[in-house]
């Protein structure tokens, strides 16, 4: 019996079961994803990010990896913006590591905190008794069947969750999907500064930044056509990069 269950060990997930443990709760962290392991989606960290990251003691980890981001660039169609030297503190405004690495940190945070971590982990189904989630029911990579119970289930696991369905949790502050995104990652580039270019008429923006092992990372978000075709398409070019 566990005080928590966190279902889905990403960037969400991870941090709370971690959080929780240092509690002295008996936290149960699981996930489908064998890791490291990519995912398709941005990996950014500014704003309050650095500064998370830095009360938890993992910044010193993320930094060996990734370079910090002092300089930013800002072109929103009529003049750029710049502003340098963004540190506070000795830390930096930003940081890009790839979600390998980013999430493989926050999950052996979890795990060396005293949480359960168990990835290859598939949650198919949830325990419901008297309309209260009350365990999962999952399969380990070998193929066993494995239930476990808690006093509470947290879904970590993403905007399908599959215990947002389960409990038929309304779906609130919805917004279409207005860009499309395609990225890829390019070597030998000298920049070190964060640049940003939005045109907000033609819905069009572009933002790169150095990341890991000396490649830059180049994001760039074109109006979204709701068509087979175009999703198609986008899943395909976003499964390769």
């Amino acid at each position: 019996m566990h005080d928590v269950i966190v279902v889905g060990a990403r960037c969400a997930g991870s941090p709370l079961a971690m959080l929780l443990a240092r509690e002295g709760m008996r936290v149960l962290l699981v996930d489908r994803a064998s890791f490291p392991a990519d995912i398709p989606h941005g990996h950014f960290i500014h704003r309050h990010g650095p500064r998370r990251l830095r009360e938890w003691g993992l910044l010193g980890k993320v930094a060996a990896r990734t370079p910090a981001i002092t300089d930013m660039l800002v072109d929103a169609g009529d003049f750029p913006l710049v502003a340098r030297n963004l540190v506070e503190d000795d830390m930096a405004w930003g940081y890009g590591p790839r979600r390998t690495t980013l999430d493989q940190i926050l999950i052996d945070a979890a795990a060396e905190s005293g949480a359960d971590v168990r990835p290859a982990f598939n949650v198919f189904e949830y325990i419901i008794e008297n309309g209260t989630v009350a365990g999962i029911h999952a399969r380990t990579q070998a193929g066993l069947p494995v239930i476990e119970r808690g006093s509470l289930i947290v879904g970590a696991d993403g905007r399908n969750s599959g215990l947002a369905r389960a409990v038929g949790a309304p779906v609130y502050n919805h917004v279409p999907a207005i860009l499309c995104y395609y990225f890829s990652y390019w070597s030998d580039v000298a920049s070190e500064t964060f640049e940003l270019y939005v045109r907000t008429q033609q819905r069009r923006i572009i933002f790169s930044f150095k990341t890991e092992d000396e490649l830059f990372a180049i994001f760039v978000g074109a109006r979204w056509m709701n068509s087979s075709a175009s999703v198609a398409m986008s899943r395909a070019n976003s499964t390769d990069l």
